[in-house]
């Protein structure tokens, strides 16, 4: 008696808010209505995750010192090889200089004792000087050689190391994020830019562990992305991969969708929504109604239900998930009756017949 109560309070209501809306003399509108039928359609599931980018990239140096040039900042294109920052060199050019005079003073070392195993062999050839004499000279020539090569080494990584003091784009795309200052110090390992390529982007959603199995590989899925330009609002995408392992805490399985390439309007981190078709085959014994036909009140759900005669019923219905614009019901409505599209001309309809009697 509850629920029947709440019901006819909710239908006076209604009537109530309709003639105070569209006054005592308003003219019925044309019902248009919708003949439930039972749904043959493929059956899917409505996800929800956001937008990233295929290749992203956080830009970190390899060397420590201050930031002497910064040349980007956030949404600018960049071109791969631009130099997008410079750290100070003056610490990395003076080991430079000095491994260059280490050299130097390695290779005069070199000659020296090169000349001095030559000339130490050919007067052991003559027999002047003894076996060991001429072993020591060869030894010290040898110590010189690999301390030359040493020295060169050392000078090889120096130049390296000046290298590494210039950050540079690893490929074209945006610049999503700076994250640093001229001036301010940079660390190994500590990301100084976030870089994107926008030419290929991706929407990840969340999909139910229950559910990861009945997902049909290979068919045609929707993404909705509401916050894109209208053209790239809905695209269809087909290459979809299920990443192998599972969060603990929302039980979900992370879902990659590849979009078309190019989409001008589309950035990480936007919002998207996915309908992925499952393996479970059609729809059957199931009643789908567009959702704008439903009225919705608390808990009570409802619709116009238009008889033989043309005249619509408001009759109560237990509603299910919605998929896209249609909504399932699971009680309250049978094949082949019809349904008011347009709640608000049903009302209508019936205060102009209430105001004729």
């Amino acid at each position: 008696m509850t629920h029947l109560f709440k019901f006819t309070s909710f239908k006076l209501a209604l009537v109530a808010f309709y003639l105070a809306g569209y006054g005592m003399n308003a003219e019925a509108e044309t019902l248009q209505t919708f003949t439930v039928a039972q749904s043959n359609a493929e059956q899917f599931i409505t996800v929800e995750g956001s937008i990233e980018a295929v290749k992203g990239s956080l830009l970190a140096p390899q060397v420590s010192g201050s930031i002497t040039v910064l040349n980007v900042k956030t949404g600018d294109q960049v071109k791969a090889g631009q130099v997008l920052a410079r750290i100070d060199t003056r610490i990395a050019n003076q080991q430079a200089v000095a491994n260059q005079a280490q050299v130097g003073a390695a290779r005069a070392q070199l000659s020296a004792a090169r000349q001095e195993y030559e000339r130490k062999k050919r007067l052991h050839e003559k027999l002047y000087i003894s076996q060991a004499a001429l072993e020591r000279a060869e030894s010290d020539y040898k110590t010189a050689e690999a301390q030359t090569k040493a020295e060169l080494a050392q000078t090889g990584m120096a130049n390296v190391q000046s290298g590494l003091h210039i950050v540079t784009a690893p490929y074209a795309g945006v610049i999503a994020e700076v994250m640093t200052e001229q001036g301010d110090m940079a660390m190994p390992g500590k990301p100084l830019l976030a870089l994107y390529d926008p030419k290929e982007m991706r929407a990840v959603v969340n999909v139910p562990q229950s559910q990861i199995a009945s997902i049909k590989a290979g068919s045609n899925i929707k993404v909705i992305i509401p916050a894109a330009a209208e053209a790239e609002r809905s695209v269809t995408v087909s290459k979809i991969t299920v990443l192998p392992t599972a969060d603990a805490v929302t039980n979900s399985v992370k879902v990659r969708l590849l979009l078309p390439q190019n989409l001008s309007s589309v950035s990480p981190g936007m919002f998207a929504r996915a309908q992925l078709p499952t393996t479970s085959g059609k729809l059957n014994n199931k009643i789908f109604i567009p959702s704008h036909a439903v009225i919705k009140r608390s808990e009570l759900m409802a619709v116009y239900v238009v008889n033989a005669q043309g005249e619509p019923q408001l009759r109560q219905v237990r509603v299910g998930r919605q998929q896209g614009d249609n909504i399932e019901i699971f009680a309250g409505l049978y094949s082949g009756e019809k349904i008011a599209l347009s709640p608000i001309a049903a009302a209508n309809f019936q205060t102009k017949k209430l105001l004729k009697k």
